[in-house]
This record gives C-alpha cells, sequence and structure tokens, in this order.
C-alpha cells in the first residue's frame, strides 16, 4: 500500500462543503461509478462541462474509490475524508496523521530551484540567493497558516493524489481519489470496506495505520494480535530482533489451517492481522518497538515478497502524469480507472500463461474461471446426466486440444528477471523449448568463430569467447562473470532489494604492487545499501564478500571454505575488506561470517566450478534465500545462466537474436540471419600489471610504441582523451597500467586537463578579468563532512561545474550549496538545515 503524490487534478479544497452532522462516511461505489460513465457518455451534447447537469464534482458525500466487486463486503464502501477537517478529539491519531513543517521541508529540498523561487515569490519572500536560502526563508515563514498552505498545494497539488492497494503479483485491489493530503485514513476506510481484511499489510507508516484503525473500530479490534506486531513487544523481543536472532514463523500463508473464527481469512483460515513496514521505510521507524514490523523477520515472505511492488506500479504510471493532471477531476478518475482495468488485465494473463506454462498446459488458459472467493481457476468440465428424466440429447464435451509445442511471447515470462527467485523452483524448471535449446547450442559451438557477438546491451559485451567460459566446463571468465552480477543486481531491485556490485576487475588492483585506496570503488551512500557484493579473484579462483551496512554483517564466501582454517583462503583480501568495512560505518563492531558459520553452505568438493558458486552465492545471500543447490547442478546451472543472459540481453540494433521467443529469435534459429562479429583492435597496449582476472590478462611482449613515447606527449595525447570522454576516462587510464596511472595523478596534468575544458565552455575573452580570475581555478579533491560518507568528491566551489567533457556545462553557481558535503543528501542528513 502506498501512495502516489504526483496523481493529482486541479481541486479548490476550500470550496469543498462540508456534509450533514449525520453524514458517516458511507458511499454508494456503483451510483458514484455509473454518474460517472453517464458524464463521459452526455459530453457529446454539450459544450463544454460547465453546460453539463450531469457533470460530476468532488464532494464529501458523492465521491467513492473503487474497489473490486469480488473484494468489498458491499456496494457501500467508505470514504470519511470531511473528518480530516474537523480538529481530531483522538490526539494520537492526530499526531500521526499530520503533515508536519519538517515533512514538507524535506519534499521540498528534492525540487529544482526554479520551482522554490516562484514559490517565494507567491509568498512574498525574498527571491534572490541559493536554493538553500530560499529553504531556509521559507521555513522561517512556514510558522504561517497562509505560507504553510501554499507551500502544500505547491508540492502536493490540490489533491492528495492516489491511495493504492496492490497484491504482490502487481494487481490493484483498489484505488482511492483522495481529495486531501494523505493520511492513514485512506487506507482504513479501503481497508474496512473489504469483504476480508488480508491478514498481512505492507505500509511505509505501518504503525499509524495500525494504530488508526484499531481507535476506529474499538469494538472489535482489526489488527491484532500485538496491534499488528509480529510478536509481543518486550524487550527480550526487540533484542533479539535487532541482533537477527529473532524469527517469527507464519506458515498459514503456505498452507492453509482452519480456525473457525469469524474473523478468519478463508484462504490462510487465520484470524492474526499483521501490518509491516516496507523494505524502504523500515528505518525510518522512530518507535523501537516498530523493528518488530519487519519483513526480514518472517522466514515465508523474507527474499520472497516485493515490498516495492507499488512504487513499480508508480514507476509505469509517470508517463500518464501529465495529461492526468491536467484533467478534470471526474475525467481523471474515469481515465484512470480505465488504465487500471487494463493493467490488471495484462497482469493477470501473464501470470496465467506463466503458471499454465510451466506445467505444459496452455491449451486449458481459456477454461479458467473464477471461484466463489474470486480466485482464479480452471473450470470443471460438465459430464453428461445419467438418468431417465431428461429427453434432451446433452451436447458431446469438447477434447481438449492437444498441448502448444509452438514457443512464442507467452514463453517470455519463464526467464523474466521479475520472476526469477533464488530457489530451485525457480531456476530447475521451464519446460522443453526446442528453439531455446537449438540457439544455446549454437553459442556454444566451440566450432565457430569466437569473436561473434552474442550480446551487446550497454556496456556489456559478450562473445562466444565469454559464453563458452560460462557455459561449458571451464574457468568462467571475468567479463561474463561481471555480466551475470549485473542480472543478480537487477534481479534483487525488482525484490525491493538496493544493491552495489563492485566490478570483477576492481578488486586485483587493491592488491600489490598497485595497492589502490578500494574506497572509491564504492558509491558514496553505500553505508544505505541492504548488500555491496564484492566479488574477488585470485589466481584461478573466484571467492566473495557480501557487506551488509544496515546490519553490520561482513560476510566471506569460498567455495572451498572447508579446506581454510578460517572459512576463507585469502588474507589479504579479508584484511582490506574488514578495513573498508571500518571506514563506511565507523565505530562499533562488525559481525564478521564465513563459510563456516553459514548453516547449509553449498561447497565444490571438485571441479573449476568456483565462478559459478560465486555468482550462486550472491544471488542467494543478497535476498536472504535458503540455500538449495550443490555441486552436481552446477553443469545445469552453466546452461541456465547462458539462458538468462540470451533472453534478457540484446544485441544493440539487432535486437534479442538469441532470445527464443522473438522474431529474430526464430529467424537465427533457421539460419536466416547473418552473425555479428567483433572487430579486433589493430594495436594493443602492453606494459607490465599484476594479475588479473582470467581472460583479461595484460598482453605479453615487445612494447608498443605509445609508451616509447616522452611522458609530456603521452600527457597531451591524454588530455585530449579525458576532453572526448570526460572525467571518468581519468579512472580508466588510471587502471590501464603503472605508467599511465603515474601520469594522469599528476597535479599538472588534472589542472590542464580542467583548464582545457573550461576554456570549451567559457569564452573568456568577452568576461572581466576580474571574473577570469576568480572561477578560471584548478578543483580540489576533498573529502566529505559527513561521517557515514567520508567519500571523496571533485570540488569546484562556486563557479562552472561540468563532467570534464569538451563543451558539456552543467551549470554555473555563484554560490556554493552545500560547501564540504559531496551532495545535498549528504548535507541535508548531516543536519545542514537546523
Amino acid at each position: 500500500m502506498d501512495l502516489h503524490r504526483k496523481g493529482v487534478f486541479k481541486l479548490a479544497v476550500s470550496e469543498l462543503k462540508a456534509p450533514p452532522e449525520d453524514f458517516n462516511g458511507k458511499q454508494d461505489i456503483e451510483r458514484f461509478w455509473e454518474s460517472v460513465h453517464f458524464e463521459m457518455l452526455s459530453r457529446a451534447f454539450f459544450q463544454s462541462s460547465a453546460k453539463n447537469p450531469f457533470a460530476v464534482q468532488p464532494n464529501y458525500q458523492h465521491w467513492a474509490p473503487w474497489i473490486g466487486s469480488e473484494t468489498r463486503r458491499s456496494d457501500y464502501v467508505l470514504n470519511t475524508e470531511f473528518q480530516k477537517v474537523k480538529p481530531s478529539t483522538l490526539t494520537a491519531e492526530a499526531e500521526l496523521s499530520s503533515v508536519t513543517e519538517d515533512r514538507l521541508i524535506d519534499e521540498l529540498a528534492k525540487q529544482k530551484v526554479g520551482v522554490v523561487r516562484k514559490l517565494c515569490k507567491a509568498c512574498n519572500i525574498d527571491i534572490n540567493g541559493s536554493r538553500l536560502d530560499l529553504i531556509t526563508r521559507l521555513r522561517d515563514n512556514m510558522r504561517s497558516r497562509q505560507t504553510y498552505d501554499k507551500v502544500f498545494h505547491s508540492i502536493w497539488g490540490a489533491s492528495g493524489g492516489w491511495s493504492v492497494i496492490l497484491c504482490p503479483h502487481g494487481i490493484v485491489y483498489s484505488i482511492k481519489f483522495n481529495l486531501r493530503a494523505e493520511s492513514p485514513r485512506d487506507f482504513a476506510d479501503l481497508l474496512l470496506s473489504w469483504k476480508h481484511l488480508p491478514n498481512v499489510c505492507i505500509y511505509d507508516f505501518a504503525r499509524g495505520l495500525a494504530t488508526h484503525t484499531n481507535l476506529r473500530v474499538p469494538g472489535q479490534v482489526p489488527f491484532k494480535p500485538y496491534e499488528g506486531r509480529l510478536c509481543e513487544p518486550t524487550d527480550a523481543n526487540v533484542s533479539a530482533a535487532k541482533d537477527g536472532k529473532l524469527h517469527v514463523s507464519l506458515p498459514w500463508l503456505h498452507e492453509g489451517v482452519h480456525s473457525g473464527e469469524a474473523t478468519a481469512h478463508p484462504i490462510t483460515g487465520s484470524s492474526e492481522h499483521y501490518v509491516l513496514y516496507d523494505r524502504f521505510h523500515e528505518k525510518n521507524a522512530s518507535d523501537p518497538k516498530d523493528i518488530l514490523r519487519r519483513i526480514q523477520l518472517v522466514p515465508e515472505l523474507r527474499g520472497w515478497l516485493n515490498s516495492q511492488v507499488v512504487e513499480q506500479f508508480f514507476a509505469k504510471m509517470r508517463k500518464n502524469n501529465y495529461f492526468l493532471n491536467n484533467m478534470s477531476p471526474s475525467t481523471h478518475v474515469f481515465m484512470m480507472r480505465s488504465i487500471v482495468h487494463h493493467h490488471n488485465t495484462c497482469t493477470n494473463t501473464a501470470l496465467l500463461e506463466r503458471q499454465l506454462s510451466s506445467g505444459r498446459q496452455l491449451q486449458l488458459l481459456s477454461t479458467i474461471t473464477l471461484s466463489a472467493l474470486g480466485q482464479a481457476v480452471i473450470a470443471q468440465q460438465s459430464q453428461p446426466k445419467m438418468g431417465h428424466e431428461s429427453a434432451v440429447e446433452e451436447e458431446p464435451v469438447p477434447q481438449p486440444k492437444p498441448p502448444i509445442t509452438a514457443c512464442g511471447q507467452h514463453c517470455a515470462v519463464l526467464t523474466a528477471l521479475g520472476n526469477l527467485r533464488p530457489c530451485r523452483a525457480s531456476w530447475a524448471t521451464g519446460g522443453h523449448h526446442p528453439v531455446q535449446e537449438q540457439l544455446v547450442s549454437y553459442v556454444l559451438d566451440e566450432s565457430r568463430p569466437t569473436n561473434e557477438i552474442i550480446v551487446k546491451d550497454g556496456p556489456t559485451c559478450l562473445t562466444r569467447e565469454n559464453f563458452l567460459t560460462l557455459g561449458l566446463n571451464r574457468e568462467m571468465d571475468s567479463v561474463v562473470g561481471n555480466a551475470c552480477l549485473c542480472v543478480v543486481k537487477e534481479m534483487a531491485q525488482l525484490q525491493g532489494k538496493n544493491v552495489f556490485v563492485v566490478d570483477l576487475h576492481i578488486p586485483p588492483t587493491w592488491l600489490p604492487p598497485l595497492s589502490q585506496d578500494p574506497l572509491p570503488s564504492f558509491p558514496v551512500d553505500a553505508t544505505k545499501k541492504d548488500a555491496l557484493i564484492v566479488p574477488l579473484w585470485t589466481q584461478g579462483h573466484f571467492s566473495l564478500c557480501v557487506m551488509k551496512p544496515l546490519q553490520k554483517r561482513l560476510i566471506f564466501l569460498d567455495s572451498l571454505y572447508t579446506q581454510w582454517e578460517q572459512g576463507f583462503g585469502h588474507k589479504p583480501y579479508r584484511s582490506i575488506l574488514r578495513a573498508v568495512a571500518q571506514r563506511l560505518v565507523p565505530g562499533g563492531q562488525w559481525k564478521e561470517e564465513s563459510g563456516l558459520d553459514i548453516e547449509g553452505l553449498p561447497q565444490q568438493s571438485y571441479g573449476i566450478d568456483c565462478g559459478v558458486f560465486m555468482v550462486m552465492y550472491s544471488w542467494y545471500m543478497t535476498l536472504d534465500a535458503p540455500f538449495d543447490f550443490n555441486v552436481l547442478d552446477m553443469a545445469y546451472l552453466r546452461r541456465w545462466w547462458c539462458k538468462v543472459l540470451l533472453e534478457n540481453l540484446e544485441i544493440e540494433g539487432h535486437g534479442k537474436r538469441f532470445a527464443h521467443f522473438t522474431t529474430e529469435g526464430k529467424r537465427m534459429g533457421d539460419g536466416l540471419l547473418a552473425p555479428v562479429f567483433r572487430v579486433p583492435r589493430k594495436r594493443a597496449l602492453v606494459t607490465e600489471a599484476p594479475s588479473l582476472p582470467a581472460k583479461k590478462k595484460c598482453c605479453s611482449g615487445e612494447t608498443t610504441a605509445i609508451l616509447q613515447l616522452p611522458d609530456d606527449i603521452i600527457s597531451r595525447i591524454f588530455v585530449l582523451v579525458v576532453l572526448e570522454d570526460g572525467d571518468p576516462a581519468i579512472l580508466n587510464l588510471a587502471l590501464t597500467c603503472q605508467k599511465f596511472h603515474s601520469i594522469v595523478c599528476q597535479p599538472l596534468f588534472l589542472e590542464e586537463a580542467h583548464f582545457s575544458w573550461l576554456d570549451s565552455v567559457v569564452e573568456w575573452k568577452s568576461l572581466p578579468p576580474q571574473h577570469r580570475d576568480k572561477y578560471r581555478r584548478p578543483y580540489t579533491i576533498s573529502q566529505c563532512r559527513y561521517m557515514l560518507c567520508r567519500g571523496l568528491y571533485k570540488d569546484c566551489g562556486a563557479g562552472y561545474k561540468g563532467n570534464g567533457q569538451r563543451g558539456v556545462l552543467q551549470g554555473f553557481y555563484s554560490t556554493e550549496d552545500y560547501p564540504g558535503y559531496c551532495s545535498w543528501d549528504c548535507f541535508i542528513n548531516d543536519g545542514g538545515l537546523d
């Protein structure tokens, strides 16, 4: 459950008339939507909505949400927004549902400076100065109710957005078009109008929803036991949850029970009802007892439930915001209801196809019907009646069609990243697809050219040579390993996990002789990530480190862990990553674990499959899934990962040539498409460098001509390279070899590259000399003041800012909004506005 604030319509809230004193908030949902439909039909007969007597205007007495007929209790549903206007007598509810000044300031800080300046002008506030100055003035004037209202309507819009409830699969069950600002009341209205209250609700303000709903129905408390928490809020339970030792099993989520209680859900059979926080907002809870509302405490939900399904739905709706927000209120709700219906239909069809295709029974798709509970079930075929009562000859029962063997677009759901889960039931099933097997065999054919391009999707470029190391019994190439880890990252993000993956080629540079600082390899917001995946490579072997900053867990995984006394074989990497953990989250003790501490961790007893083990470890550990694979699955998993890459990545400009369900894939299987080859470079850079992962070692041979050039000539060449590609080229050059590293790290080189960029974006001759002296100056590398960041950043101060690419200017800033901080977020998190 969540609110989409950007889905609004123009509405003068002050014009909403208060309902009669005896109005209880019940709305006739059928009557309301019939009136909306009737207005749409009657528009053809009137020149404007102002002259249309059937026009539906927002008001408290006739403004119903949409709830499916199989979901709602009756045709009368609740919409008690009129009570938001009245001063609440419930102190706890008022405290939980009000929109505070601090919350408005947080939203205001996300706006562009132009929006803030217009808002200051509307509030008769000085518009000169930086964005920080403007926000500070608005905050000082927020004590005025008039200024507060203007800020609120500017940030939230006149109406209150959409309150939406979805199931974990993405089906929209209810949607409410709020007239006023969001509060837990809106979702309580929807849930109390349902026929059956869900056993588990996920919301970004779980405590507020549970408190408000239970106060609304004191005689029969909806959220119980423990006010919707998973267990009794004792000090012992809170402490165990903080230490990760508390687990609350809800077995009725997998297999229904029969409690016999009137409030029991008809599917699960349980009368327990919980409200939990979604993964992105669970850290925002101020009450220590709210740790008992976390999804991770429930084994049946951990690693499976996508708590961000609402945000994913809103992301799809962004393209509709512009035209929806410019419509009248009635047109807005009509169009939104139509879009939701289309979304539900497409999502339902895709889910049914996926379920039936896994059992090769797609021919039953046309026989799907609804049960008494509104569930999709396969209809039972009618049997002819036996007896003498009937004189009418029964129609013959149609024979079922043979199973569909042709592959098509319906097969895409089997390997779609959003549908894959770290469990055997997900990766070990999929049916028989002859075209898919034909394409995989083509890719893994050793007799074909190794430089044929199989995947070119963004920065990922994989040839047959790369795929052979993954699909066959060979040492895995680090290029294809990076591609697999990128897929793991995307799958984790689709499940609501915030994950970062370090490039496989970077960790070897942390070791001697380069001994690079590892901290710049991590993002500035590393401490906010759910997991930092660090793949490690030493000569002939892959291993893994998973860092979980939010839990202060440091996990070292090695497929050969039983051979080492401490469960991990490379001490230098271990020491380096221990130091990185302390620098990321200074203070406090990190909990360090290895394969010896993790129950049921699969081990590599033979073979050269350490790369596949590393990829599978990262997938399962990121989503906290129990391990259910072993060394005997490696041959199958190698081929399965090839299928995942082939069917989710494409060749840019040529489509998904090796996805068996696409037209390009079928033509490729028939031999109607010519292969695409990678043209080898005519030169190669040669120098001494430390050992890098497989297939990425520096070439051996005679010294090339470029390294024989004087250093000043190479420096001038690199300045031109940085001008063309921007600042990231400096890092790429530094990682190439020791000589390049020493050149690009010289202060004179950095200053020359920066001045060359400045001269490309600024016409200094047309500006006063004082301006040139003030702003044509080199930048410095500074460390962020925010203790949880402490990252290095390019500090240009006030003046011209850009990424170092020729002719590209991001902007000119006369003052520095957040001096000493790498970003606005770090400035705010460090109390910059306090």
